[in-house]
C-alpha cells in the first residue's frame, strides 16, 4: 500500500534537486560596493589657503613642483577650507546615501595659529557636525597636554581609535584600538595608528607624547587583525594610519589581513594608490586641499575591485556649508583683530614644503641666529604652514609658521658633535629602510653650508660642513640656537650651557619681521650635493 510519505518523498527530492542550481549560486554573495571618504593631515586650517606641496624626489631625479606659483594662485584662488570640505563631504555622501564611510588620519586638531588660541576645539565642533565615523591621531595632537587631548577626545562624537600607544604605568592600550561600523550592509572594522615616533618629536617636547608609549609594534598588529577576523567576522579591515606613506607600505607588505589602508604624515597626494599584500594603500594630501574617494567592492570578505579620486576642494565650486562656517565665524571673532594686525610685508614667495630647504625654514632660522647672536641655528622640517605670496605678513600668518608657544633654546655644541648631528639627520630622513626614516623633511639650518653625498654609507654622507664660510673645526666649541628640538639633550651630540628660558620663537619672529620688511627670503643651496655649486640668488 502507498501512502502519502511514498509518494511525497519523491516529489520532495525532485524540488530539491530542481531548486539545487538556484541554492548553489545563492552561496556566493553578490558584490556589495561602498565608499570610503578620508582626510589626513588638515592642521586645524579651517580657512581656505595657499599651500605649494613638496619638489618630489624621484629615482631619475628632482621634480620641481614651483613653476610659477604665484600666477598659479592668482588663477586658482586658496583651496581647502572646512565649511567647502563639508560640502564636497556632503556632495559625495548624497552619490551613495548609507554605504558612505568617512576616517580621519591624523594631524587634524593642531597646525594652524589659530589652533594656538582655540586649542583644536572648533576642529573637533567641525568633524562632528560633519558626521566623522571614526579618527586616528597624528603626531600633532599630541603638542597638546595630556588632560586637554582627552577632553578633545570625549567633545569627540566619533570614536579616536589608536592601536599602537601604551599607558605607560600598566602598559596597556590607551585608546580603543579598533571600531566595528555597519556600512551598506557591510562590517567593517576601522584599526587608527598613531606615528610610531611620537617620543622624538616636538610633541614630547611641549605636549603630552612623553605621556605614553608608542611604537610600530607589528607583531601586536597581527595579533589584533587575528582576533577583530575571529571574533567579530568583519567583512572588510580598513586602517587609517599616521605612519607616513613609505612605513604604510612597508607595514602593508608585512601585516596580513589588512583590506585597505589610509595613510597620514607625509603629506603625498596619491593620485593612484598602490596595493601591497592585497592592501590598497593611498594617502590625501593634507591642508584640506583634498577628500580621498575609494569604492570598494567587496565580496565574501573580499575586495574585488575597486575605483579611486583624489578630489580637489575648490572654494569657487562649491558653496560653504553653513553650520560649518558658523562654527568657523565664531572661532576666529575672538581673535579677529590681533590676528589680522599687519607687521611687515614679504617680497617673496614663502613657502615650507621642499625636502631639502625652503625660504620659510631659511626665514625662521636666519631670525633665531639674528635674535640670539648664535653662530648656527636649528628649526625642525614640519610639512606644515600656509605659503605666503608676496605683500602684507599678518600676525596670523606668523602663526601659521611658528603655531606654538615654543622658547629659543641656546647652548654649544663642539664641531665634531654638529658633524655628527648632521650625519645622524642625513642618515634619518634618507634611509632606504621606511622604518628608520625618523622625523620630517631635512633639518633647516643657518650659518653652515652642508654639502652631502647621498651615494656615500651611512654615516659617511657629509662631504663637507662649513661655519661662516669656514671649514668646520672638531674641537671648536660652536654657538648654537633653536627652537622646538630635541637633539640638545641628547648625551650623543655632547651639548653644552644649555639655556631653555629664551624668549617665546614666535613673538621674537614677530619683532623680527617688524624690524626687517619687507622680507626676501630665498632658498640659496645652504645644503647642496657634492659637484652642484653654491647660489646666493
Amino acid at each position: 500500500m502507498t501512502t502519502v510519505q511514498d509518494r511525497l518523498v519523491p516529489a520532495l527530492t525532485l524540488v530539491v534537486l530542481l531548486l539545487a542550481p538556484f541554492s548553489m549560486a545563492g552561496a556566493s554573495s553578490e558584490p556589495v560596493e561602498i565608499r570610503i571618504l578620508g582626510t589626513n593631515d588638515i592642521h586645524a586650517y579651517i580657512r581656505p589657503l595657499h599651500y605649494r606641496y613638496l619638489d618630489e624626489i624621484k629615482p631619475w631625479g628632482r621634480q620641481s613642483r614651483e613653476g610659477d606659483f604665484v600666477a598659479k594662485a592668482a588663477l586658482q584662488g586658496k583651496l581647502g577650507g572646512m565649511a567647502n570640505v563639508a560640502s564636497v563631504i556632503e556632495r559625495l555622501r548624497a552619490e551613495k546615501p548609507g554605504r558612505t564611510l568617512l576616517l580621519d588620519a591624523g594631524d587634524t586638531w593642531h597646525g594652524a595659529g589659530i589652533s594656538v588660541f582655540d586649542k583644536g576645539v572648533t576642529m573637533v565642533k567641525i568633524m562632528n557636525t560633519i558626521g566623522y565615523d571614526a579618527m586616528a591621531l597624528g603626531n600633532w595632537e599630541f603638542i597638546y597636554k595630556k588632560d586637554h587631548l582627552l577632553d578633545l577626545i570625549d567633545m569627540a562624537q566619533f570614536p579616536v581609535v589608536v592601536y599602537n600607544v601604551m599607558d605607560r604605568e600598566w602598559d596597556e592600550p590607551a585608546f580603543p584600538q579598533y571600531v566595528i561600523k555597519e556600512v551598506g550592509g557591510l562590517k567593517v572594522a576601522i584599526i587608527g595608528v598613531a606615528y610610531p615616533w611620537l617620543a622624538l618629536t616636538s610633541a614630547a617636547i611641549l605636549g603630552s607624547a612623553g605621556d605614553w608609549k608608542f611604537g610600530i609594534k607589528e607583531e601586536e598588529a597581527r595579533d589584533l587583525i587575528a582576533n577583530i577576523r575571529e571574533e567579530e567576522d568583519p567583512d572588510l579591515v580598513v586602517m587609517a594610519s599616521h605612519g607616513g606613506f613609505g612605513l604604510d607600505q612597508k607595514f602593508a607588505r608585512r601585516v596580513d589581513g589588512i583590506d585597505v589602508l589610509l595613510s597620514a604624515h607625509t603629506h603625498d597626494e596619491i593620485y593612484d594608490p598602490v596595493v601591497w599584500n592585497d592592501t590598497i594603500v593611498y594617502q590625501g594630501g593634507a591642508h584640506g586641499k583634498f577628500v580621498s574617494r575609494l569604492d570598494v567592492r567587496v565580496q565574501d570578505k573580499k575586495v574585488v575591485g575597486y575605483s579611486y579620486d583624489l578630489v580637489m576642494v575648490r572654494p569657487s565650486e562649491v558653496e560653504p556649508h553653513p553650520e560649518v562656517q558658523r562654527l568657523i565665524d565664531e572661532a576666529y571673532r575672538p581673535h579677529e583683530n590681533h590676528l589680522n594686525e599687519v607687521v611687515g610685508t614679504n617680497h617673496a614667495l614663502i613657502f615650507r614644503r621642499d625636502f631639502w630647504e625652503s625660504p620659510m625654514g631659511a626665514l625662521l632660522t636666519d631670525a633665531l641666529r639674528a635674535v640670539t647672536g648664535a653662530e648656527i641655528s636649528f628649526f625642525p622640517a614640519w610639512r606644515y604652514g600656509a605659503t605666503l605670496l608676496p605683500g602684507p605678513i599678518t600676525v596670523e600668518d606668523v602663526y601659521d609658521l611658528v603655531p606654538t608657544h615654543g622658547r629659543i633654546v641656546t647652548y654649544s655644541m663642539s664641531g665634531k658633535s654638529i658633524r655628527r648631528l648632521m650625519e645622524n639627520i642625513l642618515d634619518g630622513v634618507v634611509d632606504n629602510d621606511p622604518y628608520a626614516r625618523v622625523g620630517g623633511d631635512m633639518i633647516q639650518f643657518s650659518g653652515m653650508e652642508l654639502v652631502y653625498d647621498l651615494y656615500n654609507p651611512d654615516g659617511e654622507r657629509v662631504v663637507s660642513l662649513s661655519v661662516n664660510g669656514k671649514p668646520i673645526e672638531p674641537e671648536r666649541l660652536y654657538s648654537v640656537a633653536s627652537a622646538h628640538t630635541r637633539f640638545q639633550n641628547n648625551p650623543l651630540f655632547g651639548a653644552q650651557h644649555i639655556d631653555e628660558n629664551g624668549p617665546v620663537f614666535v613673538e621674537a619672529l614677530i619683532e623680527y619681521i617688524r624690524a626687517n620688511s619687507p622680507l626676501k627670503p630665498t632658498t640659496d643651496r645652504r645644503i647642496r650635493a657634492r659637484g652642484s655649486q653654491r647660489s646666493d640668488s
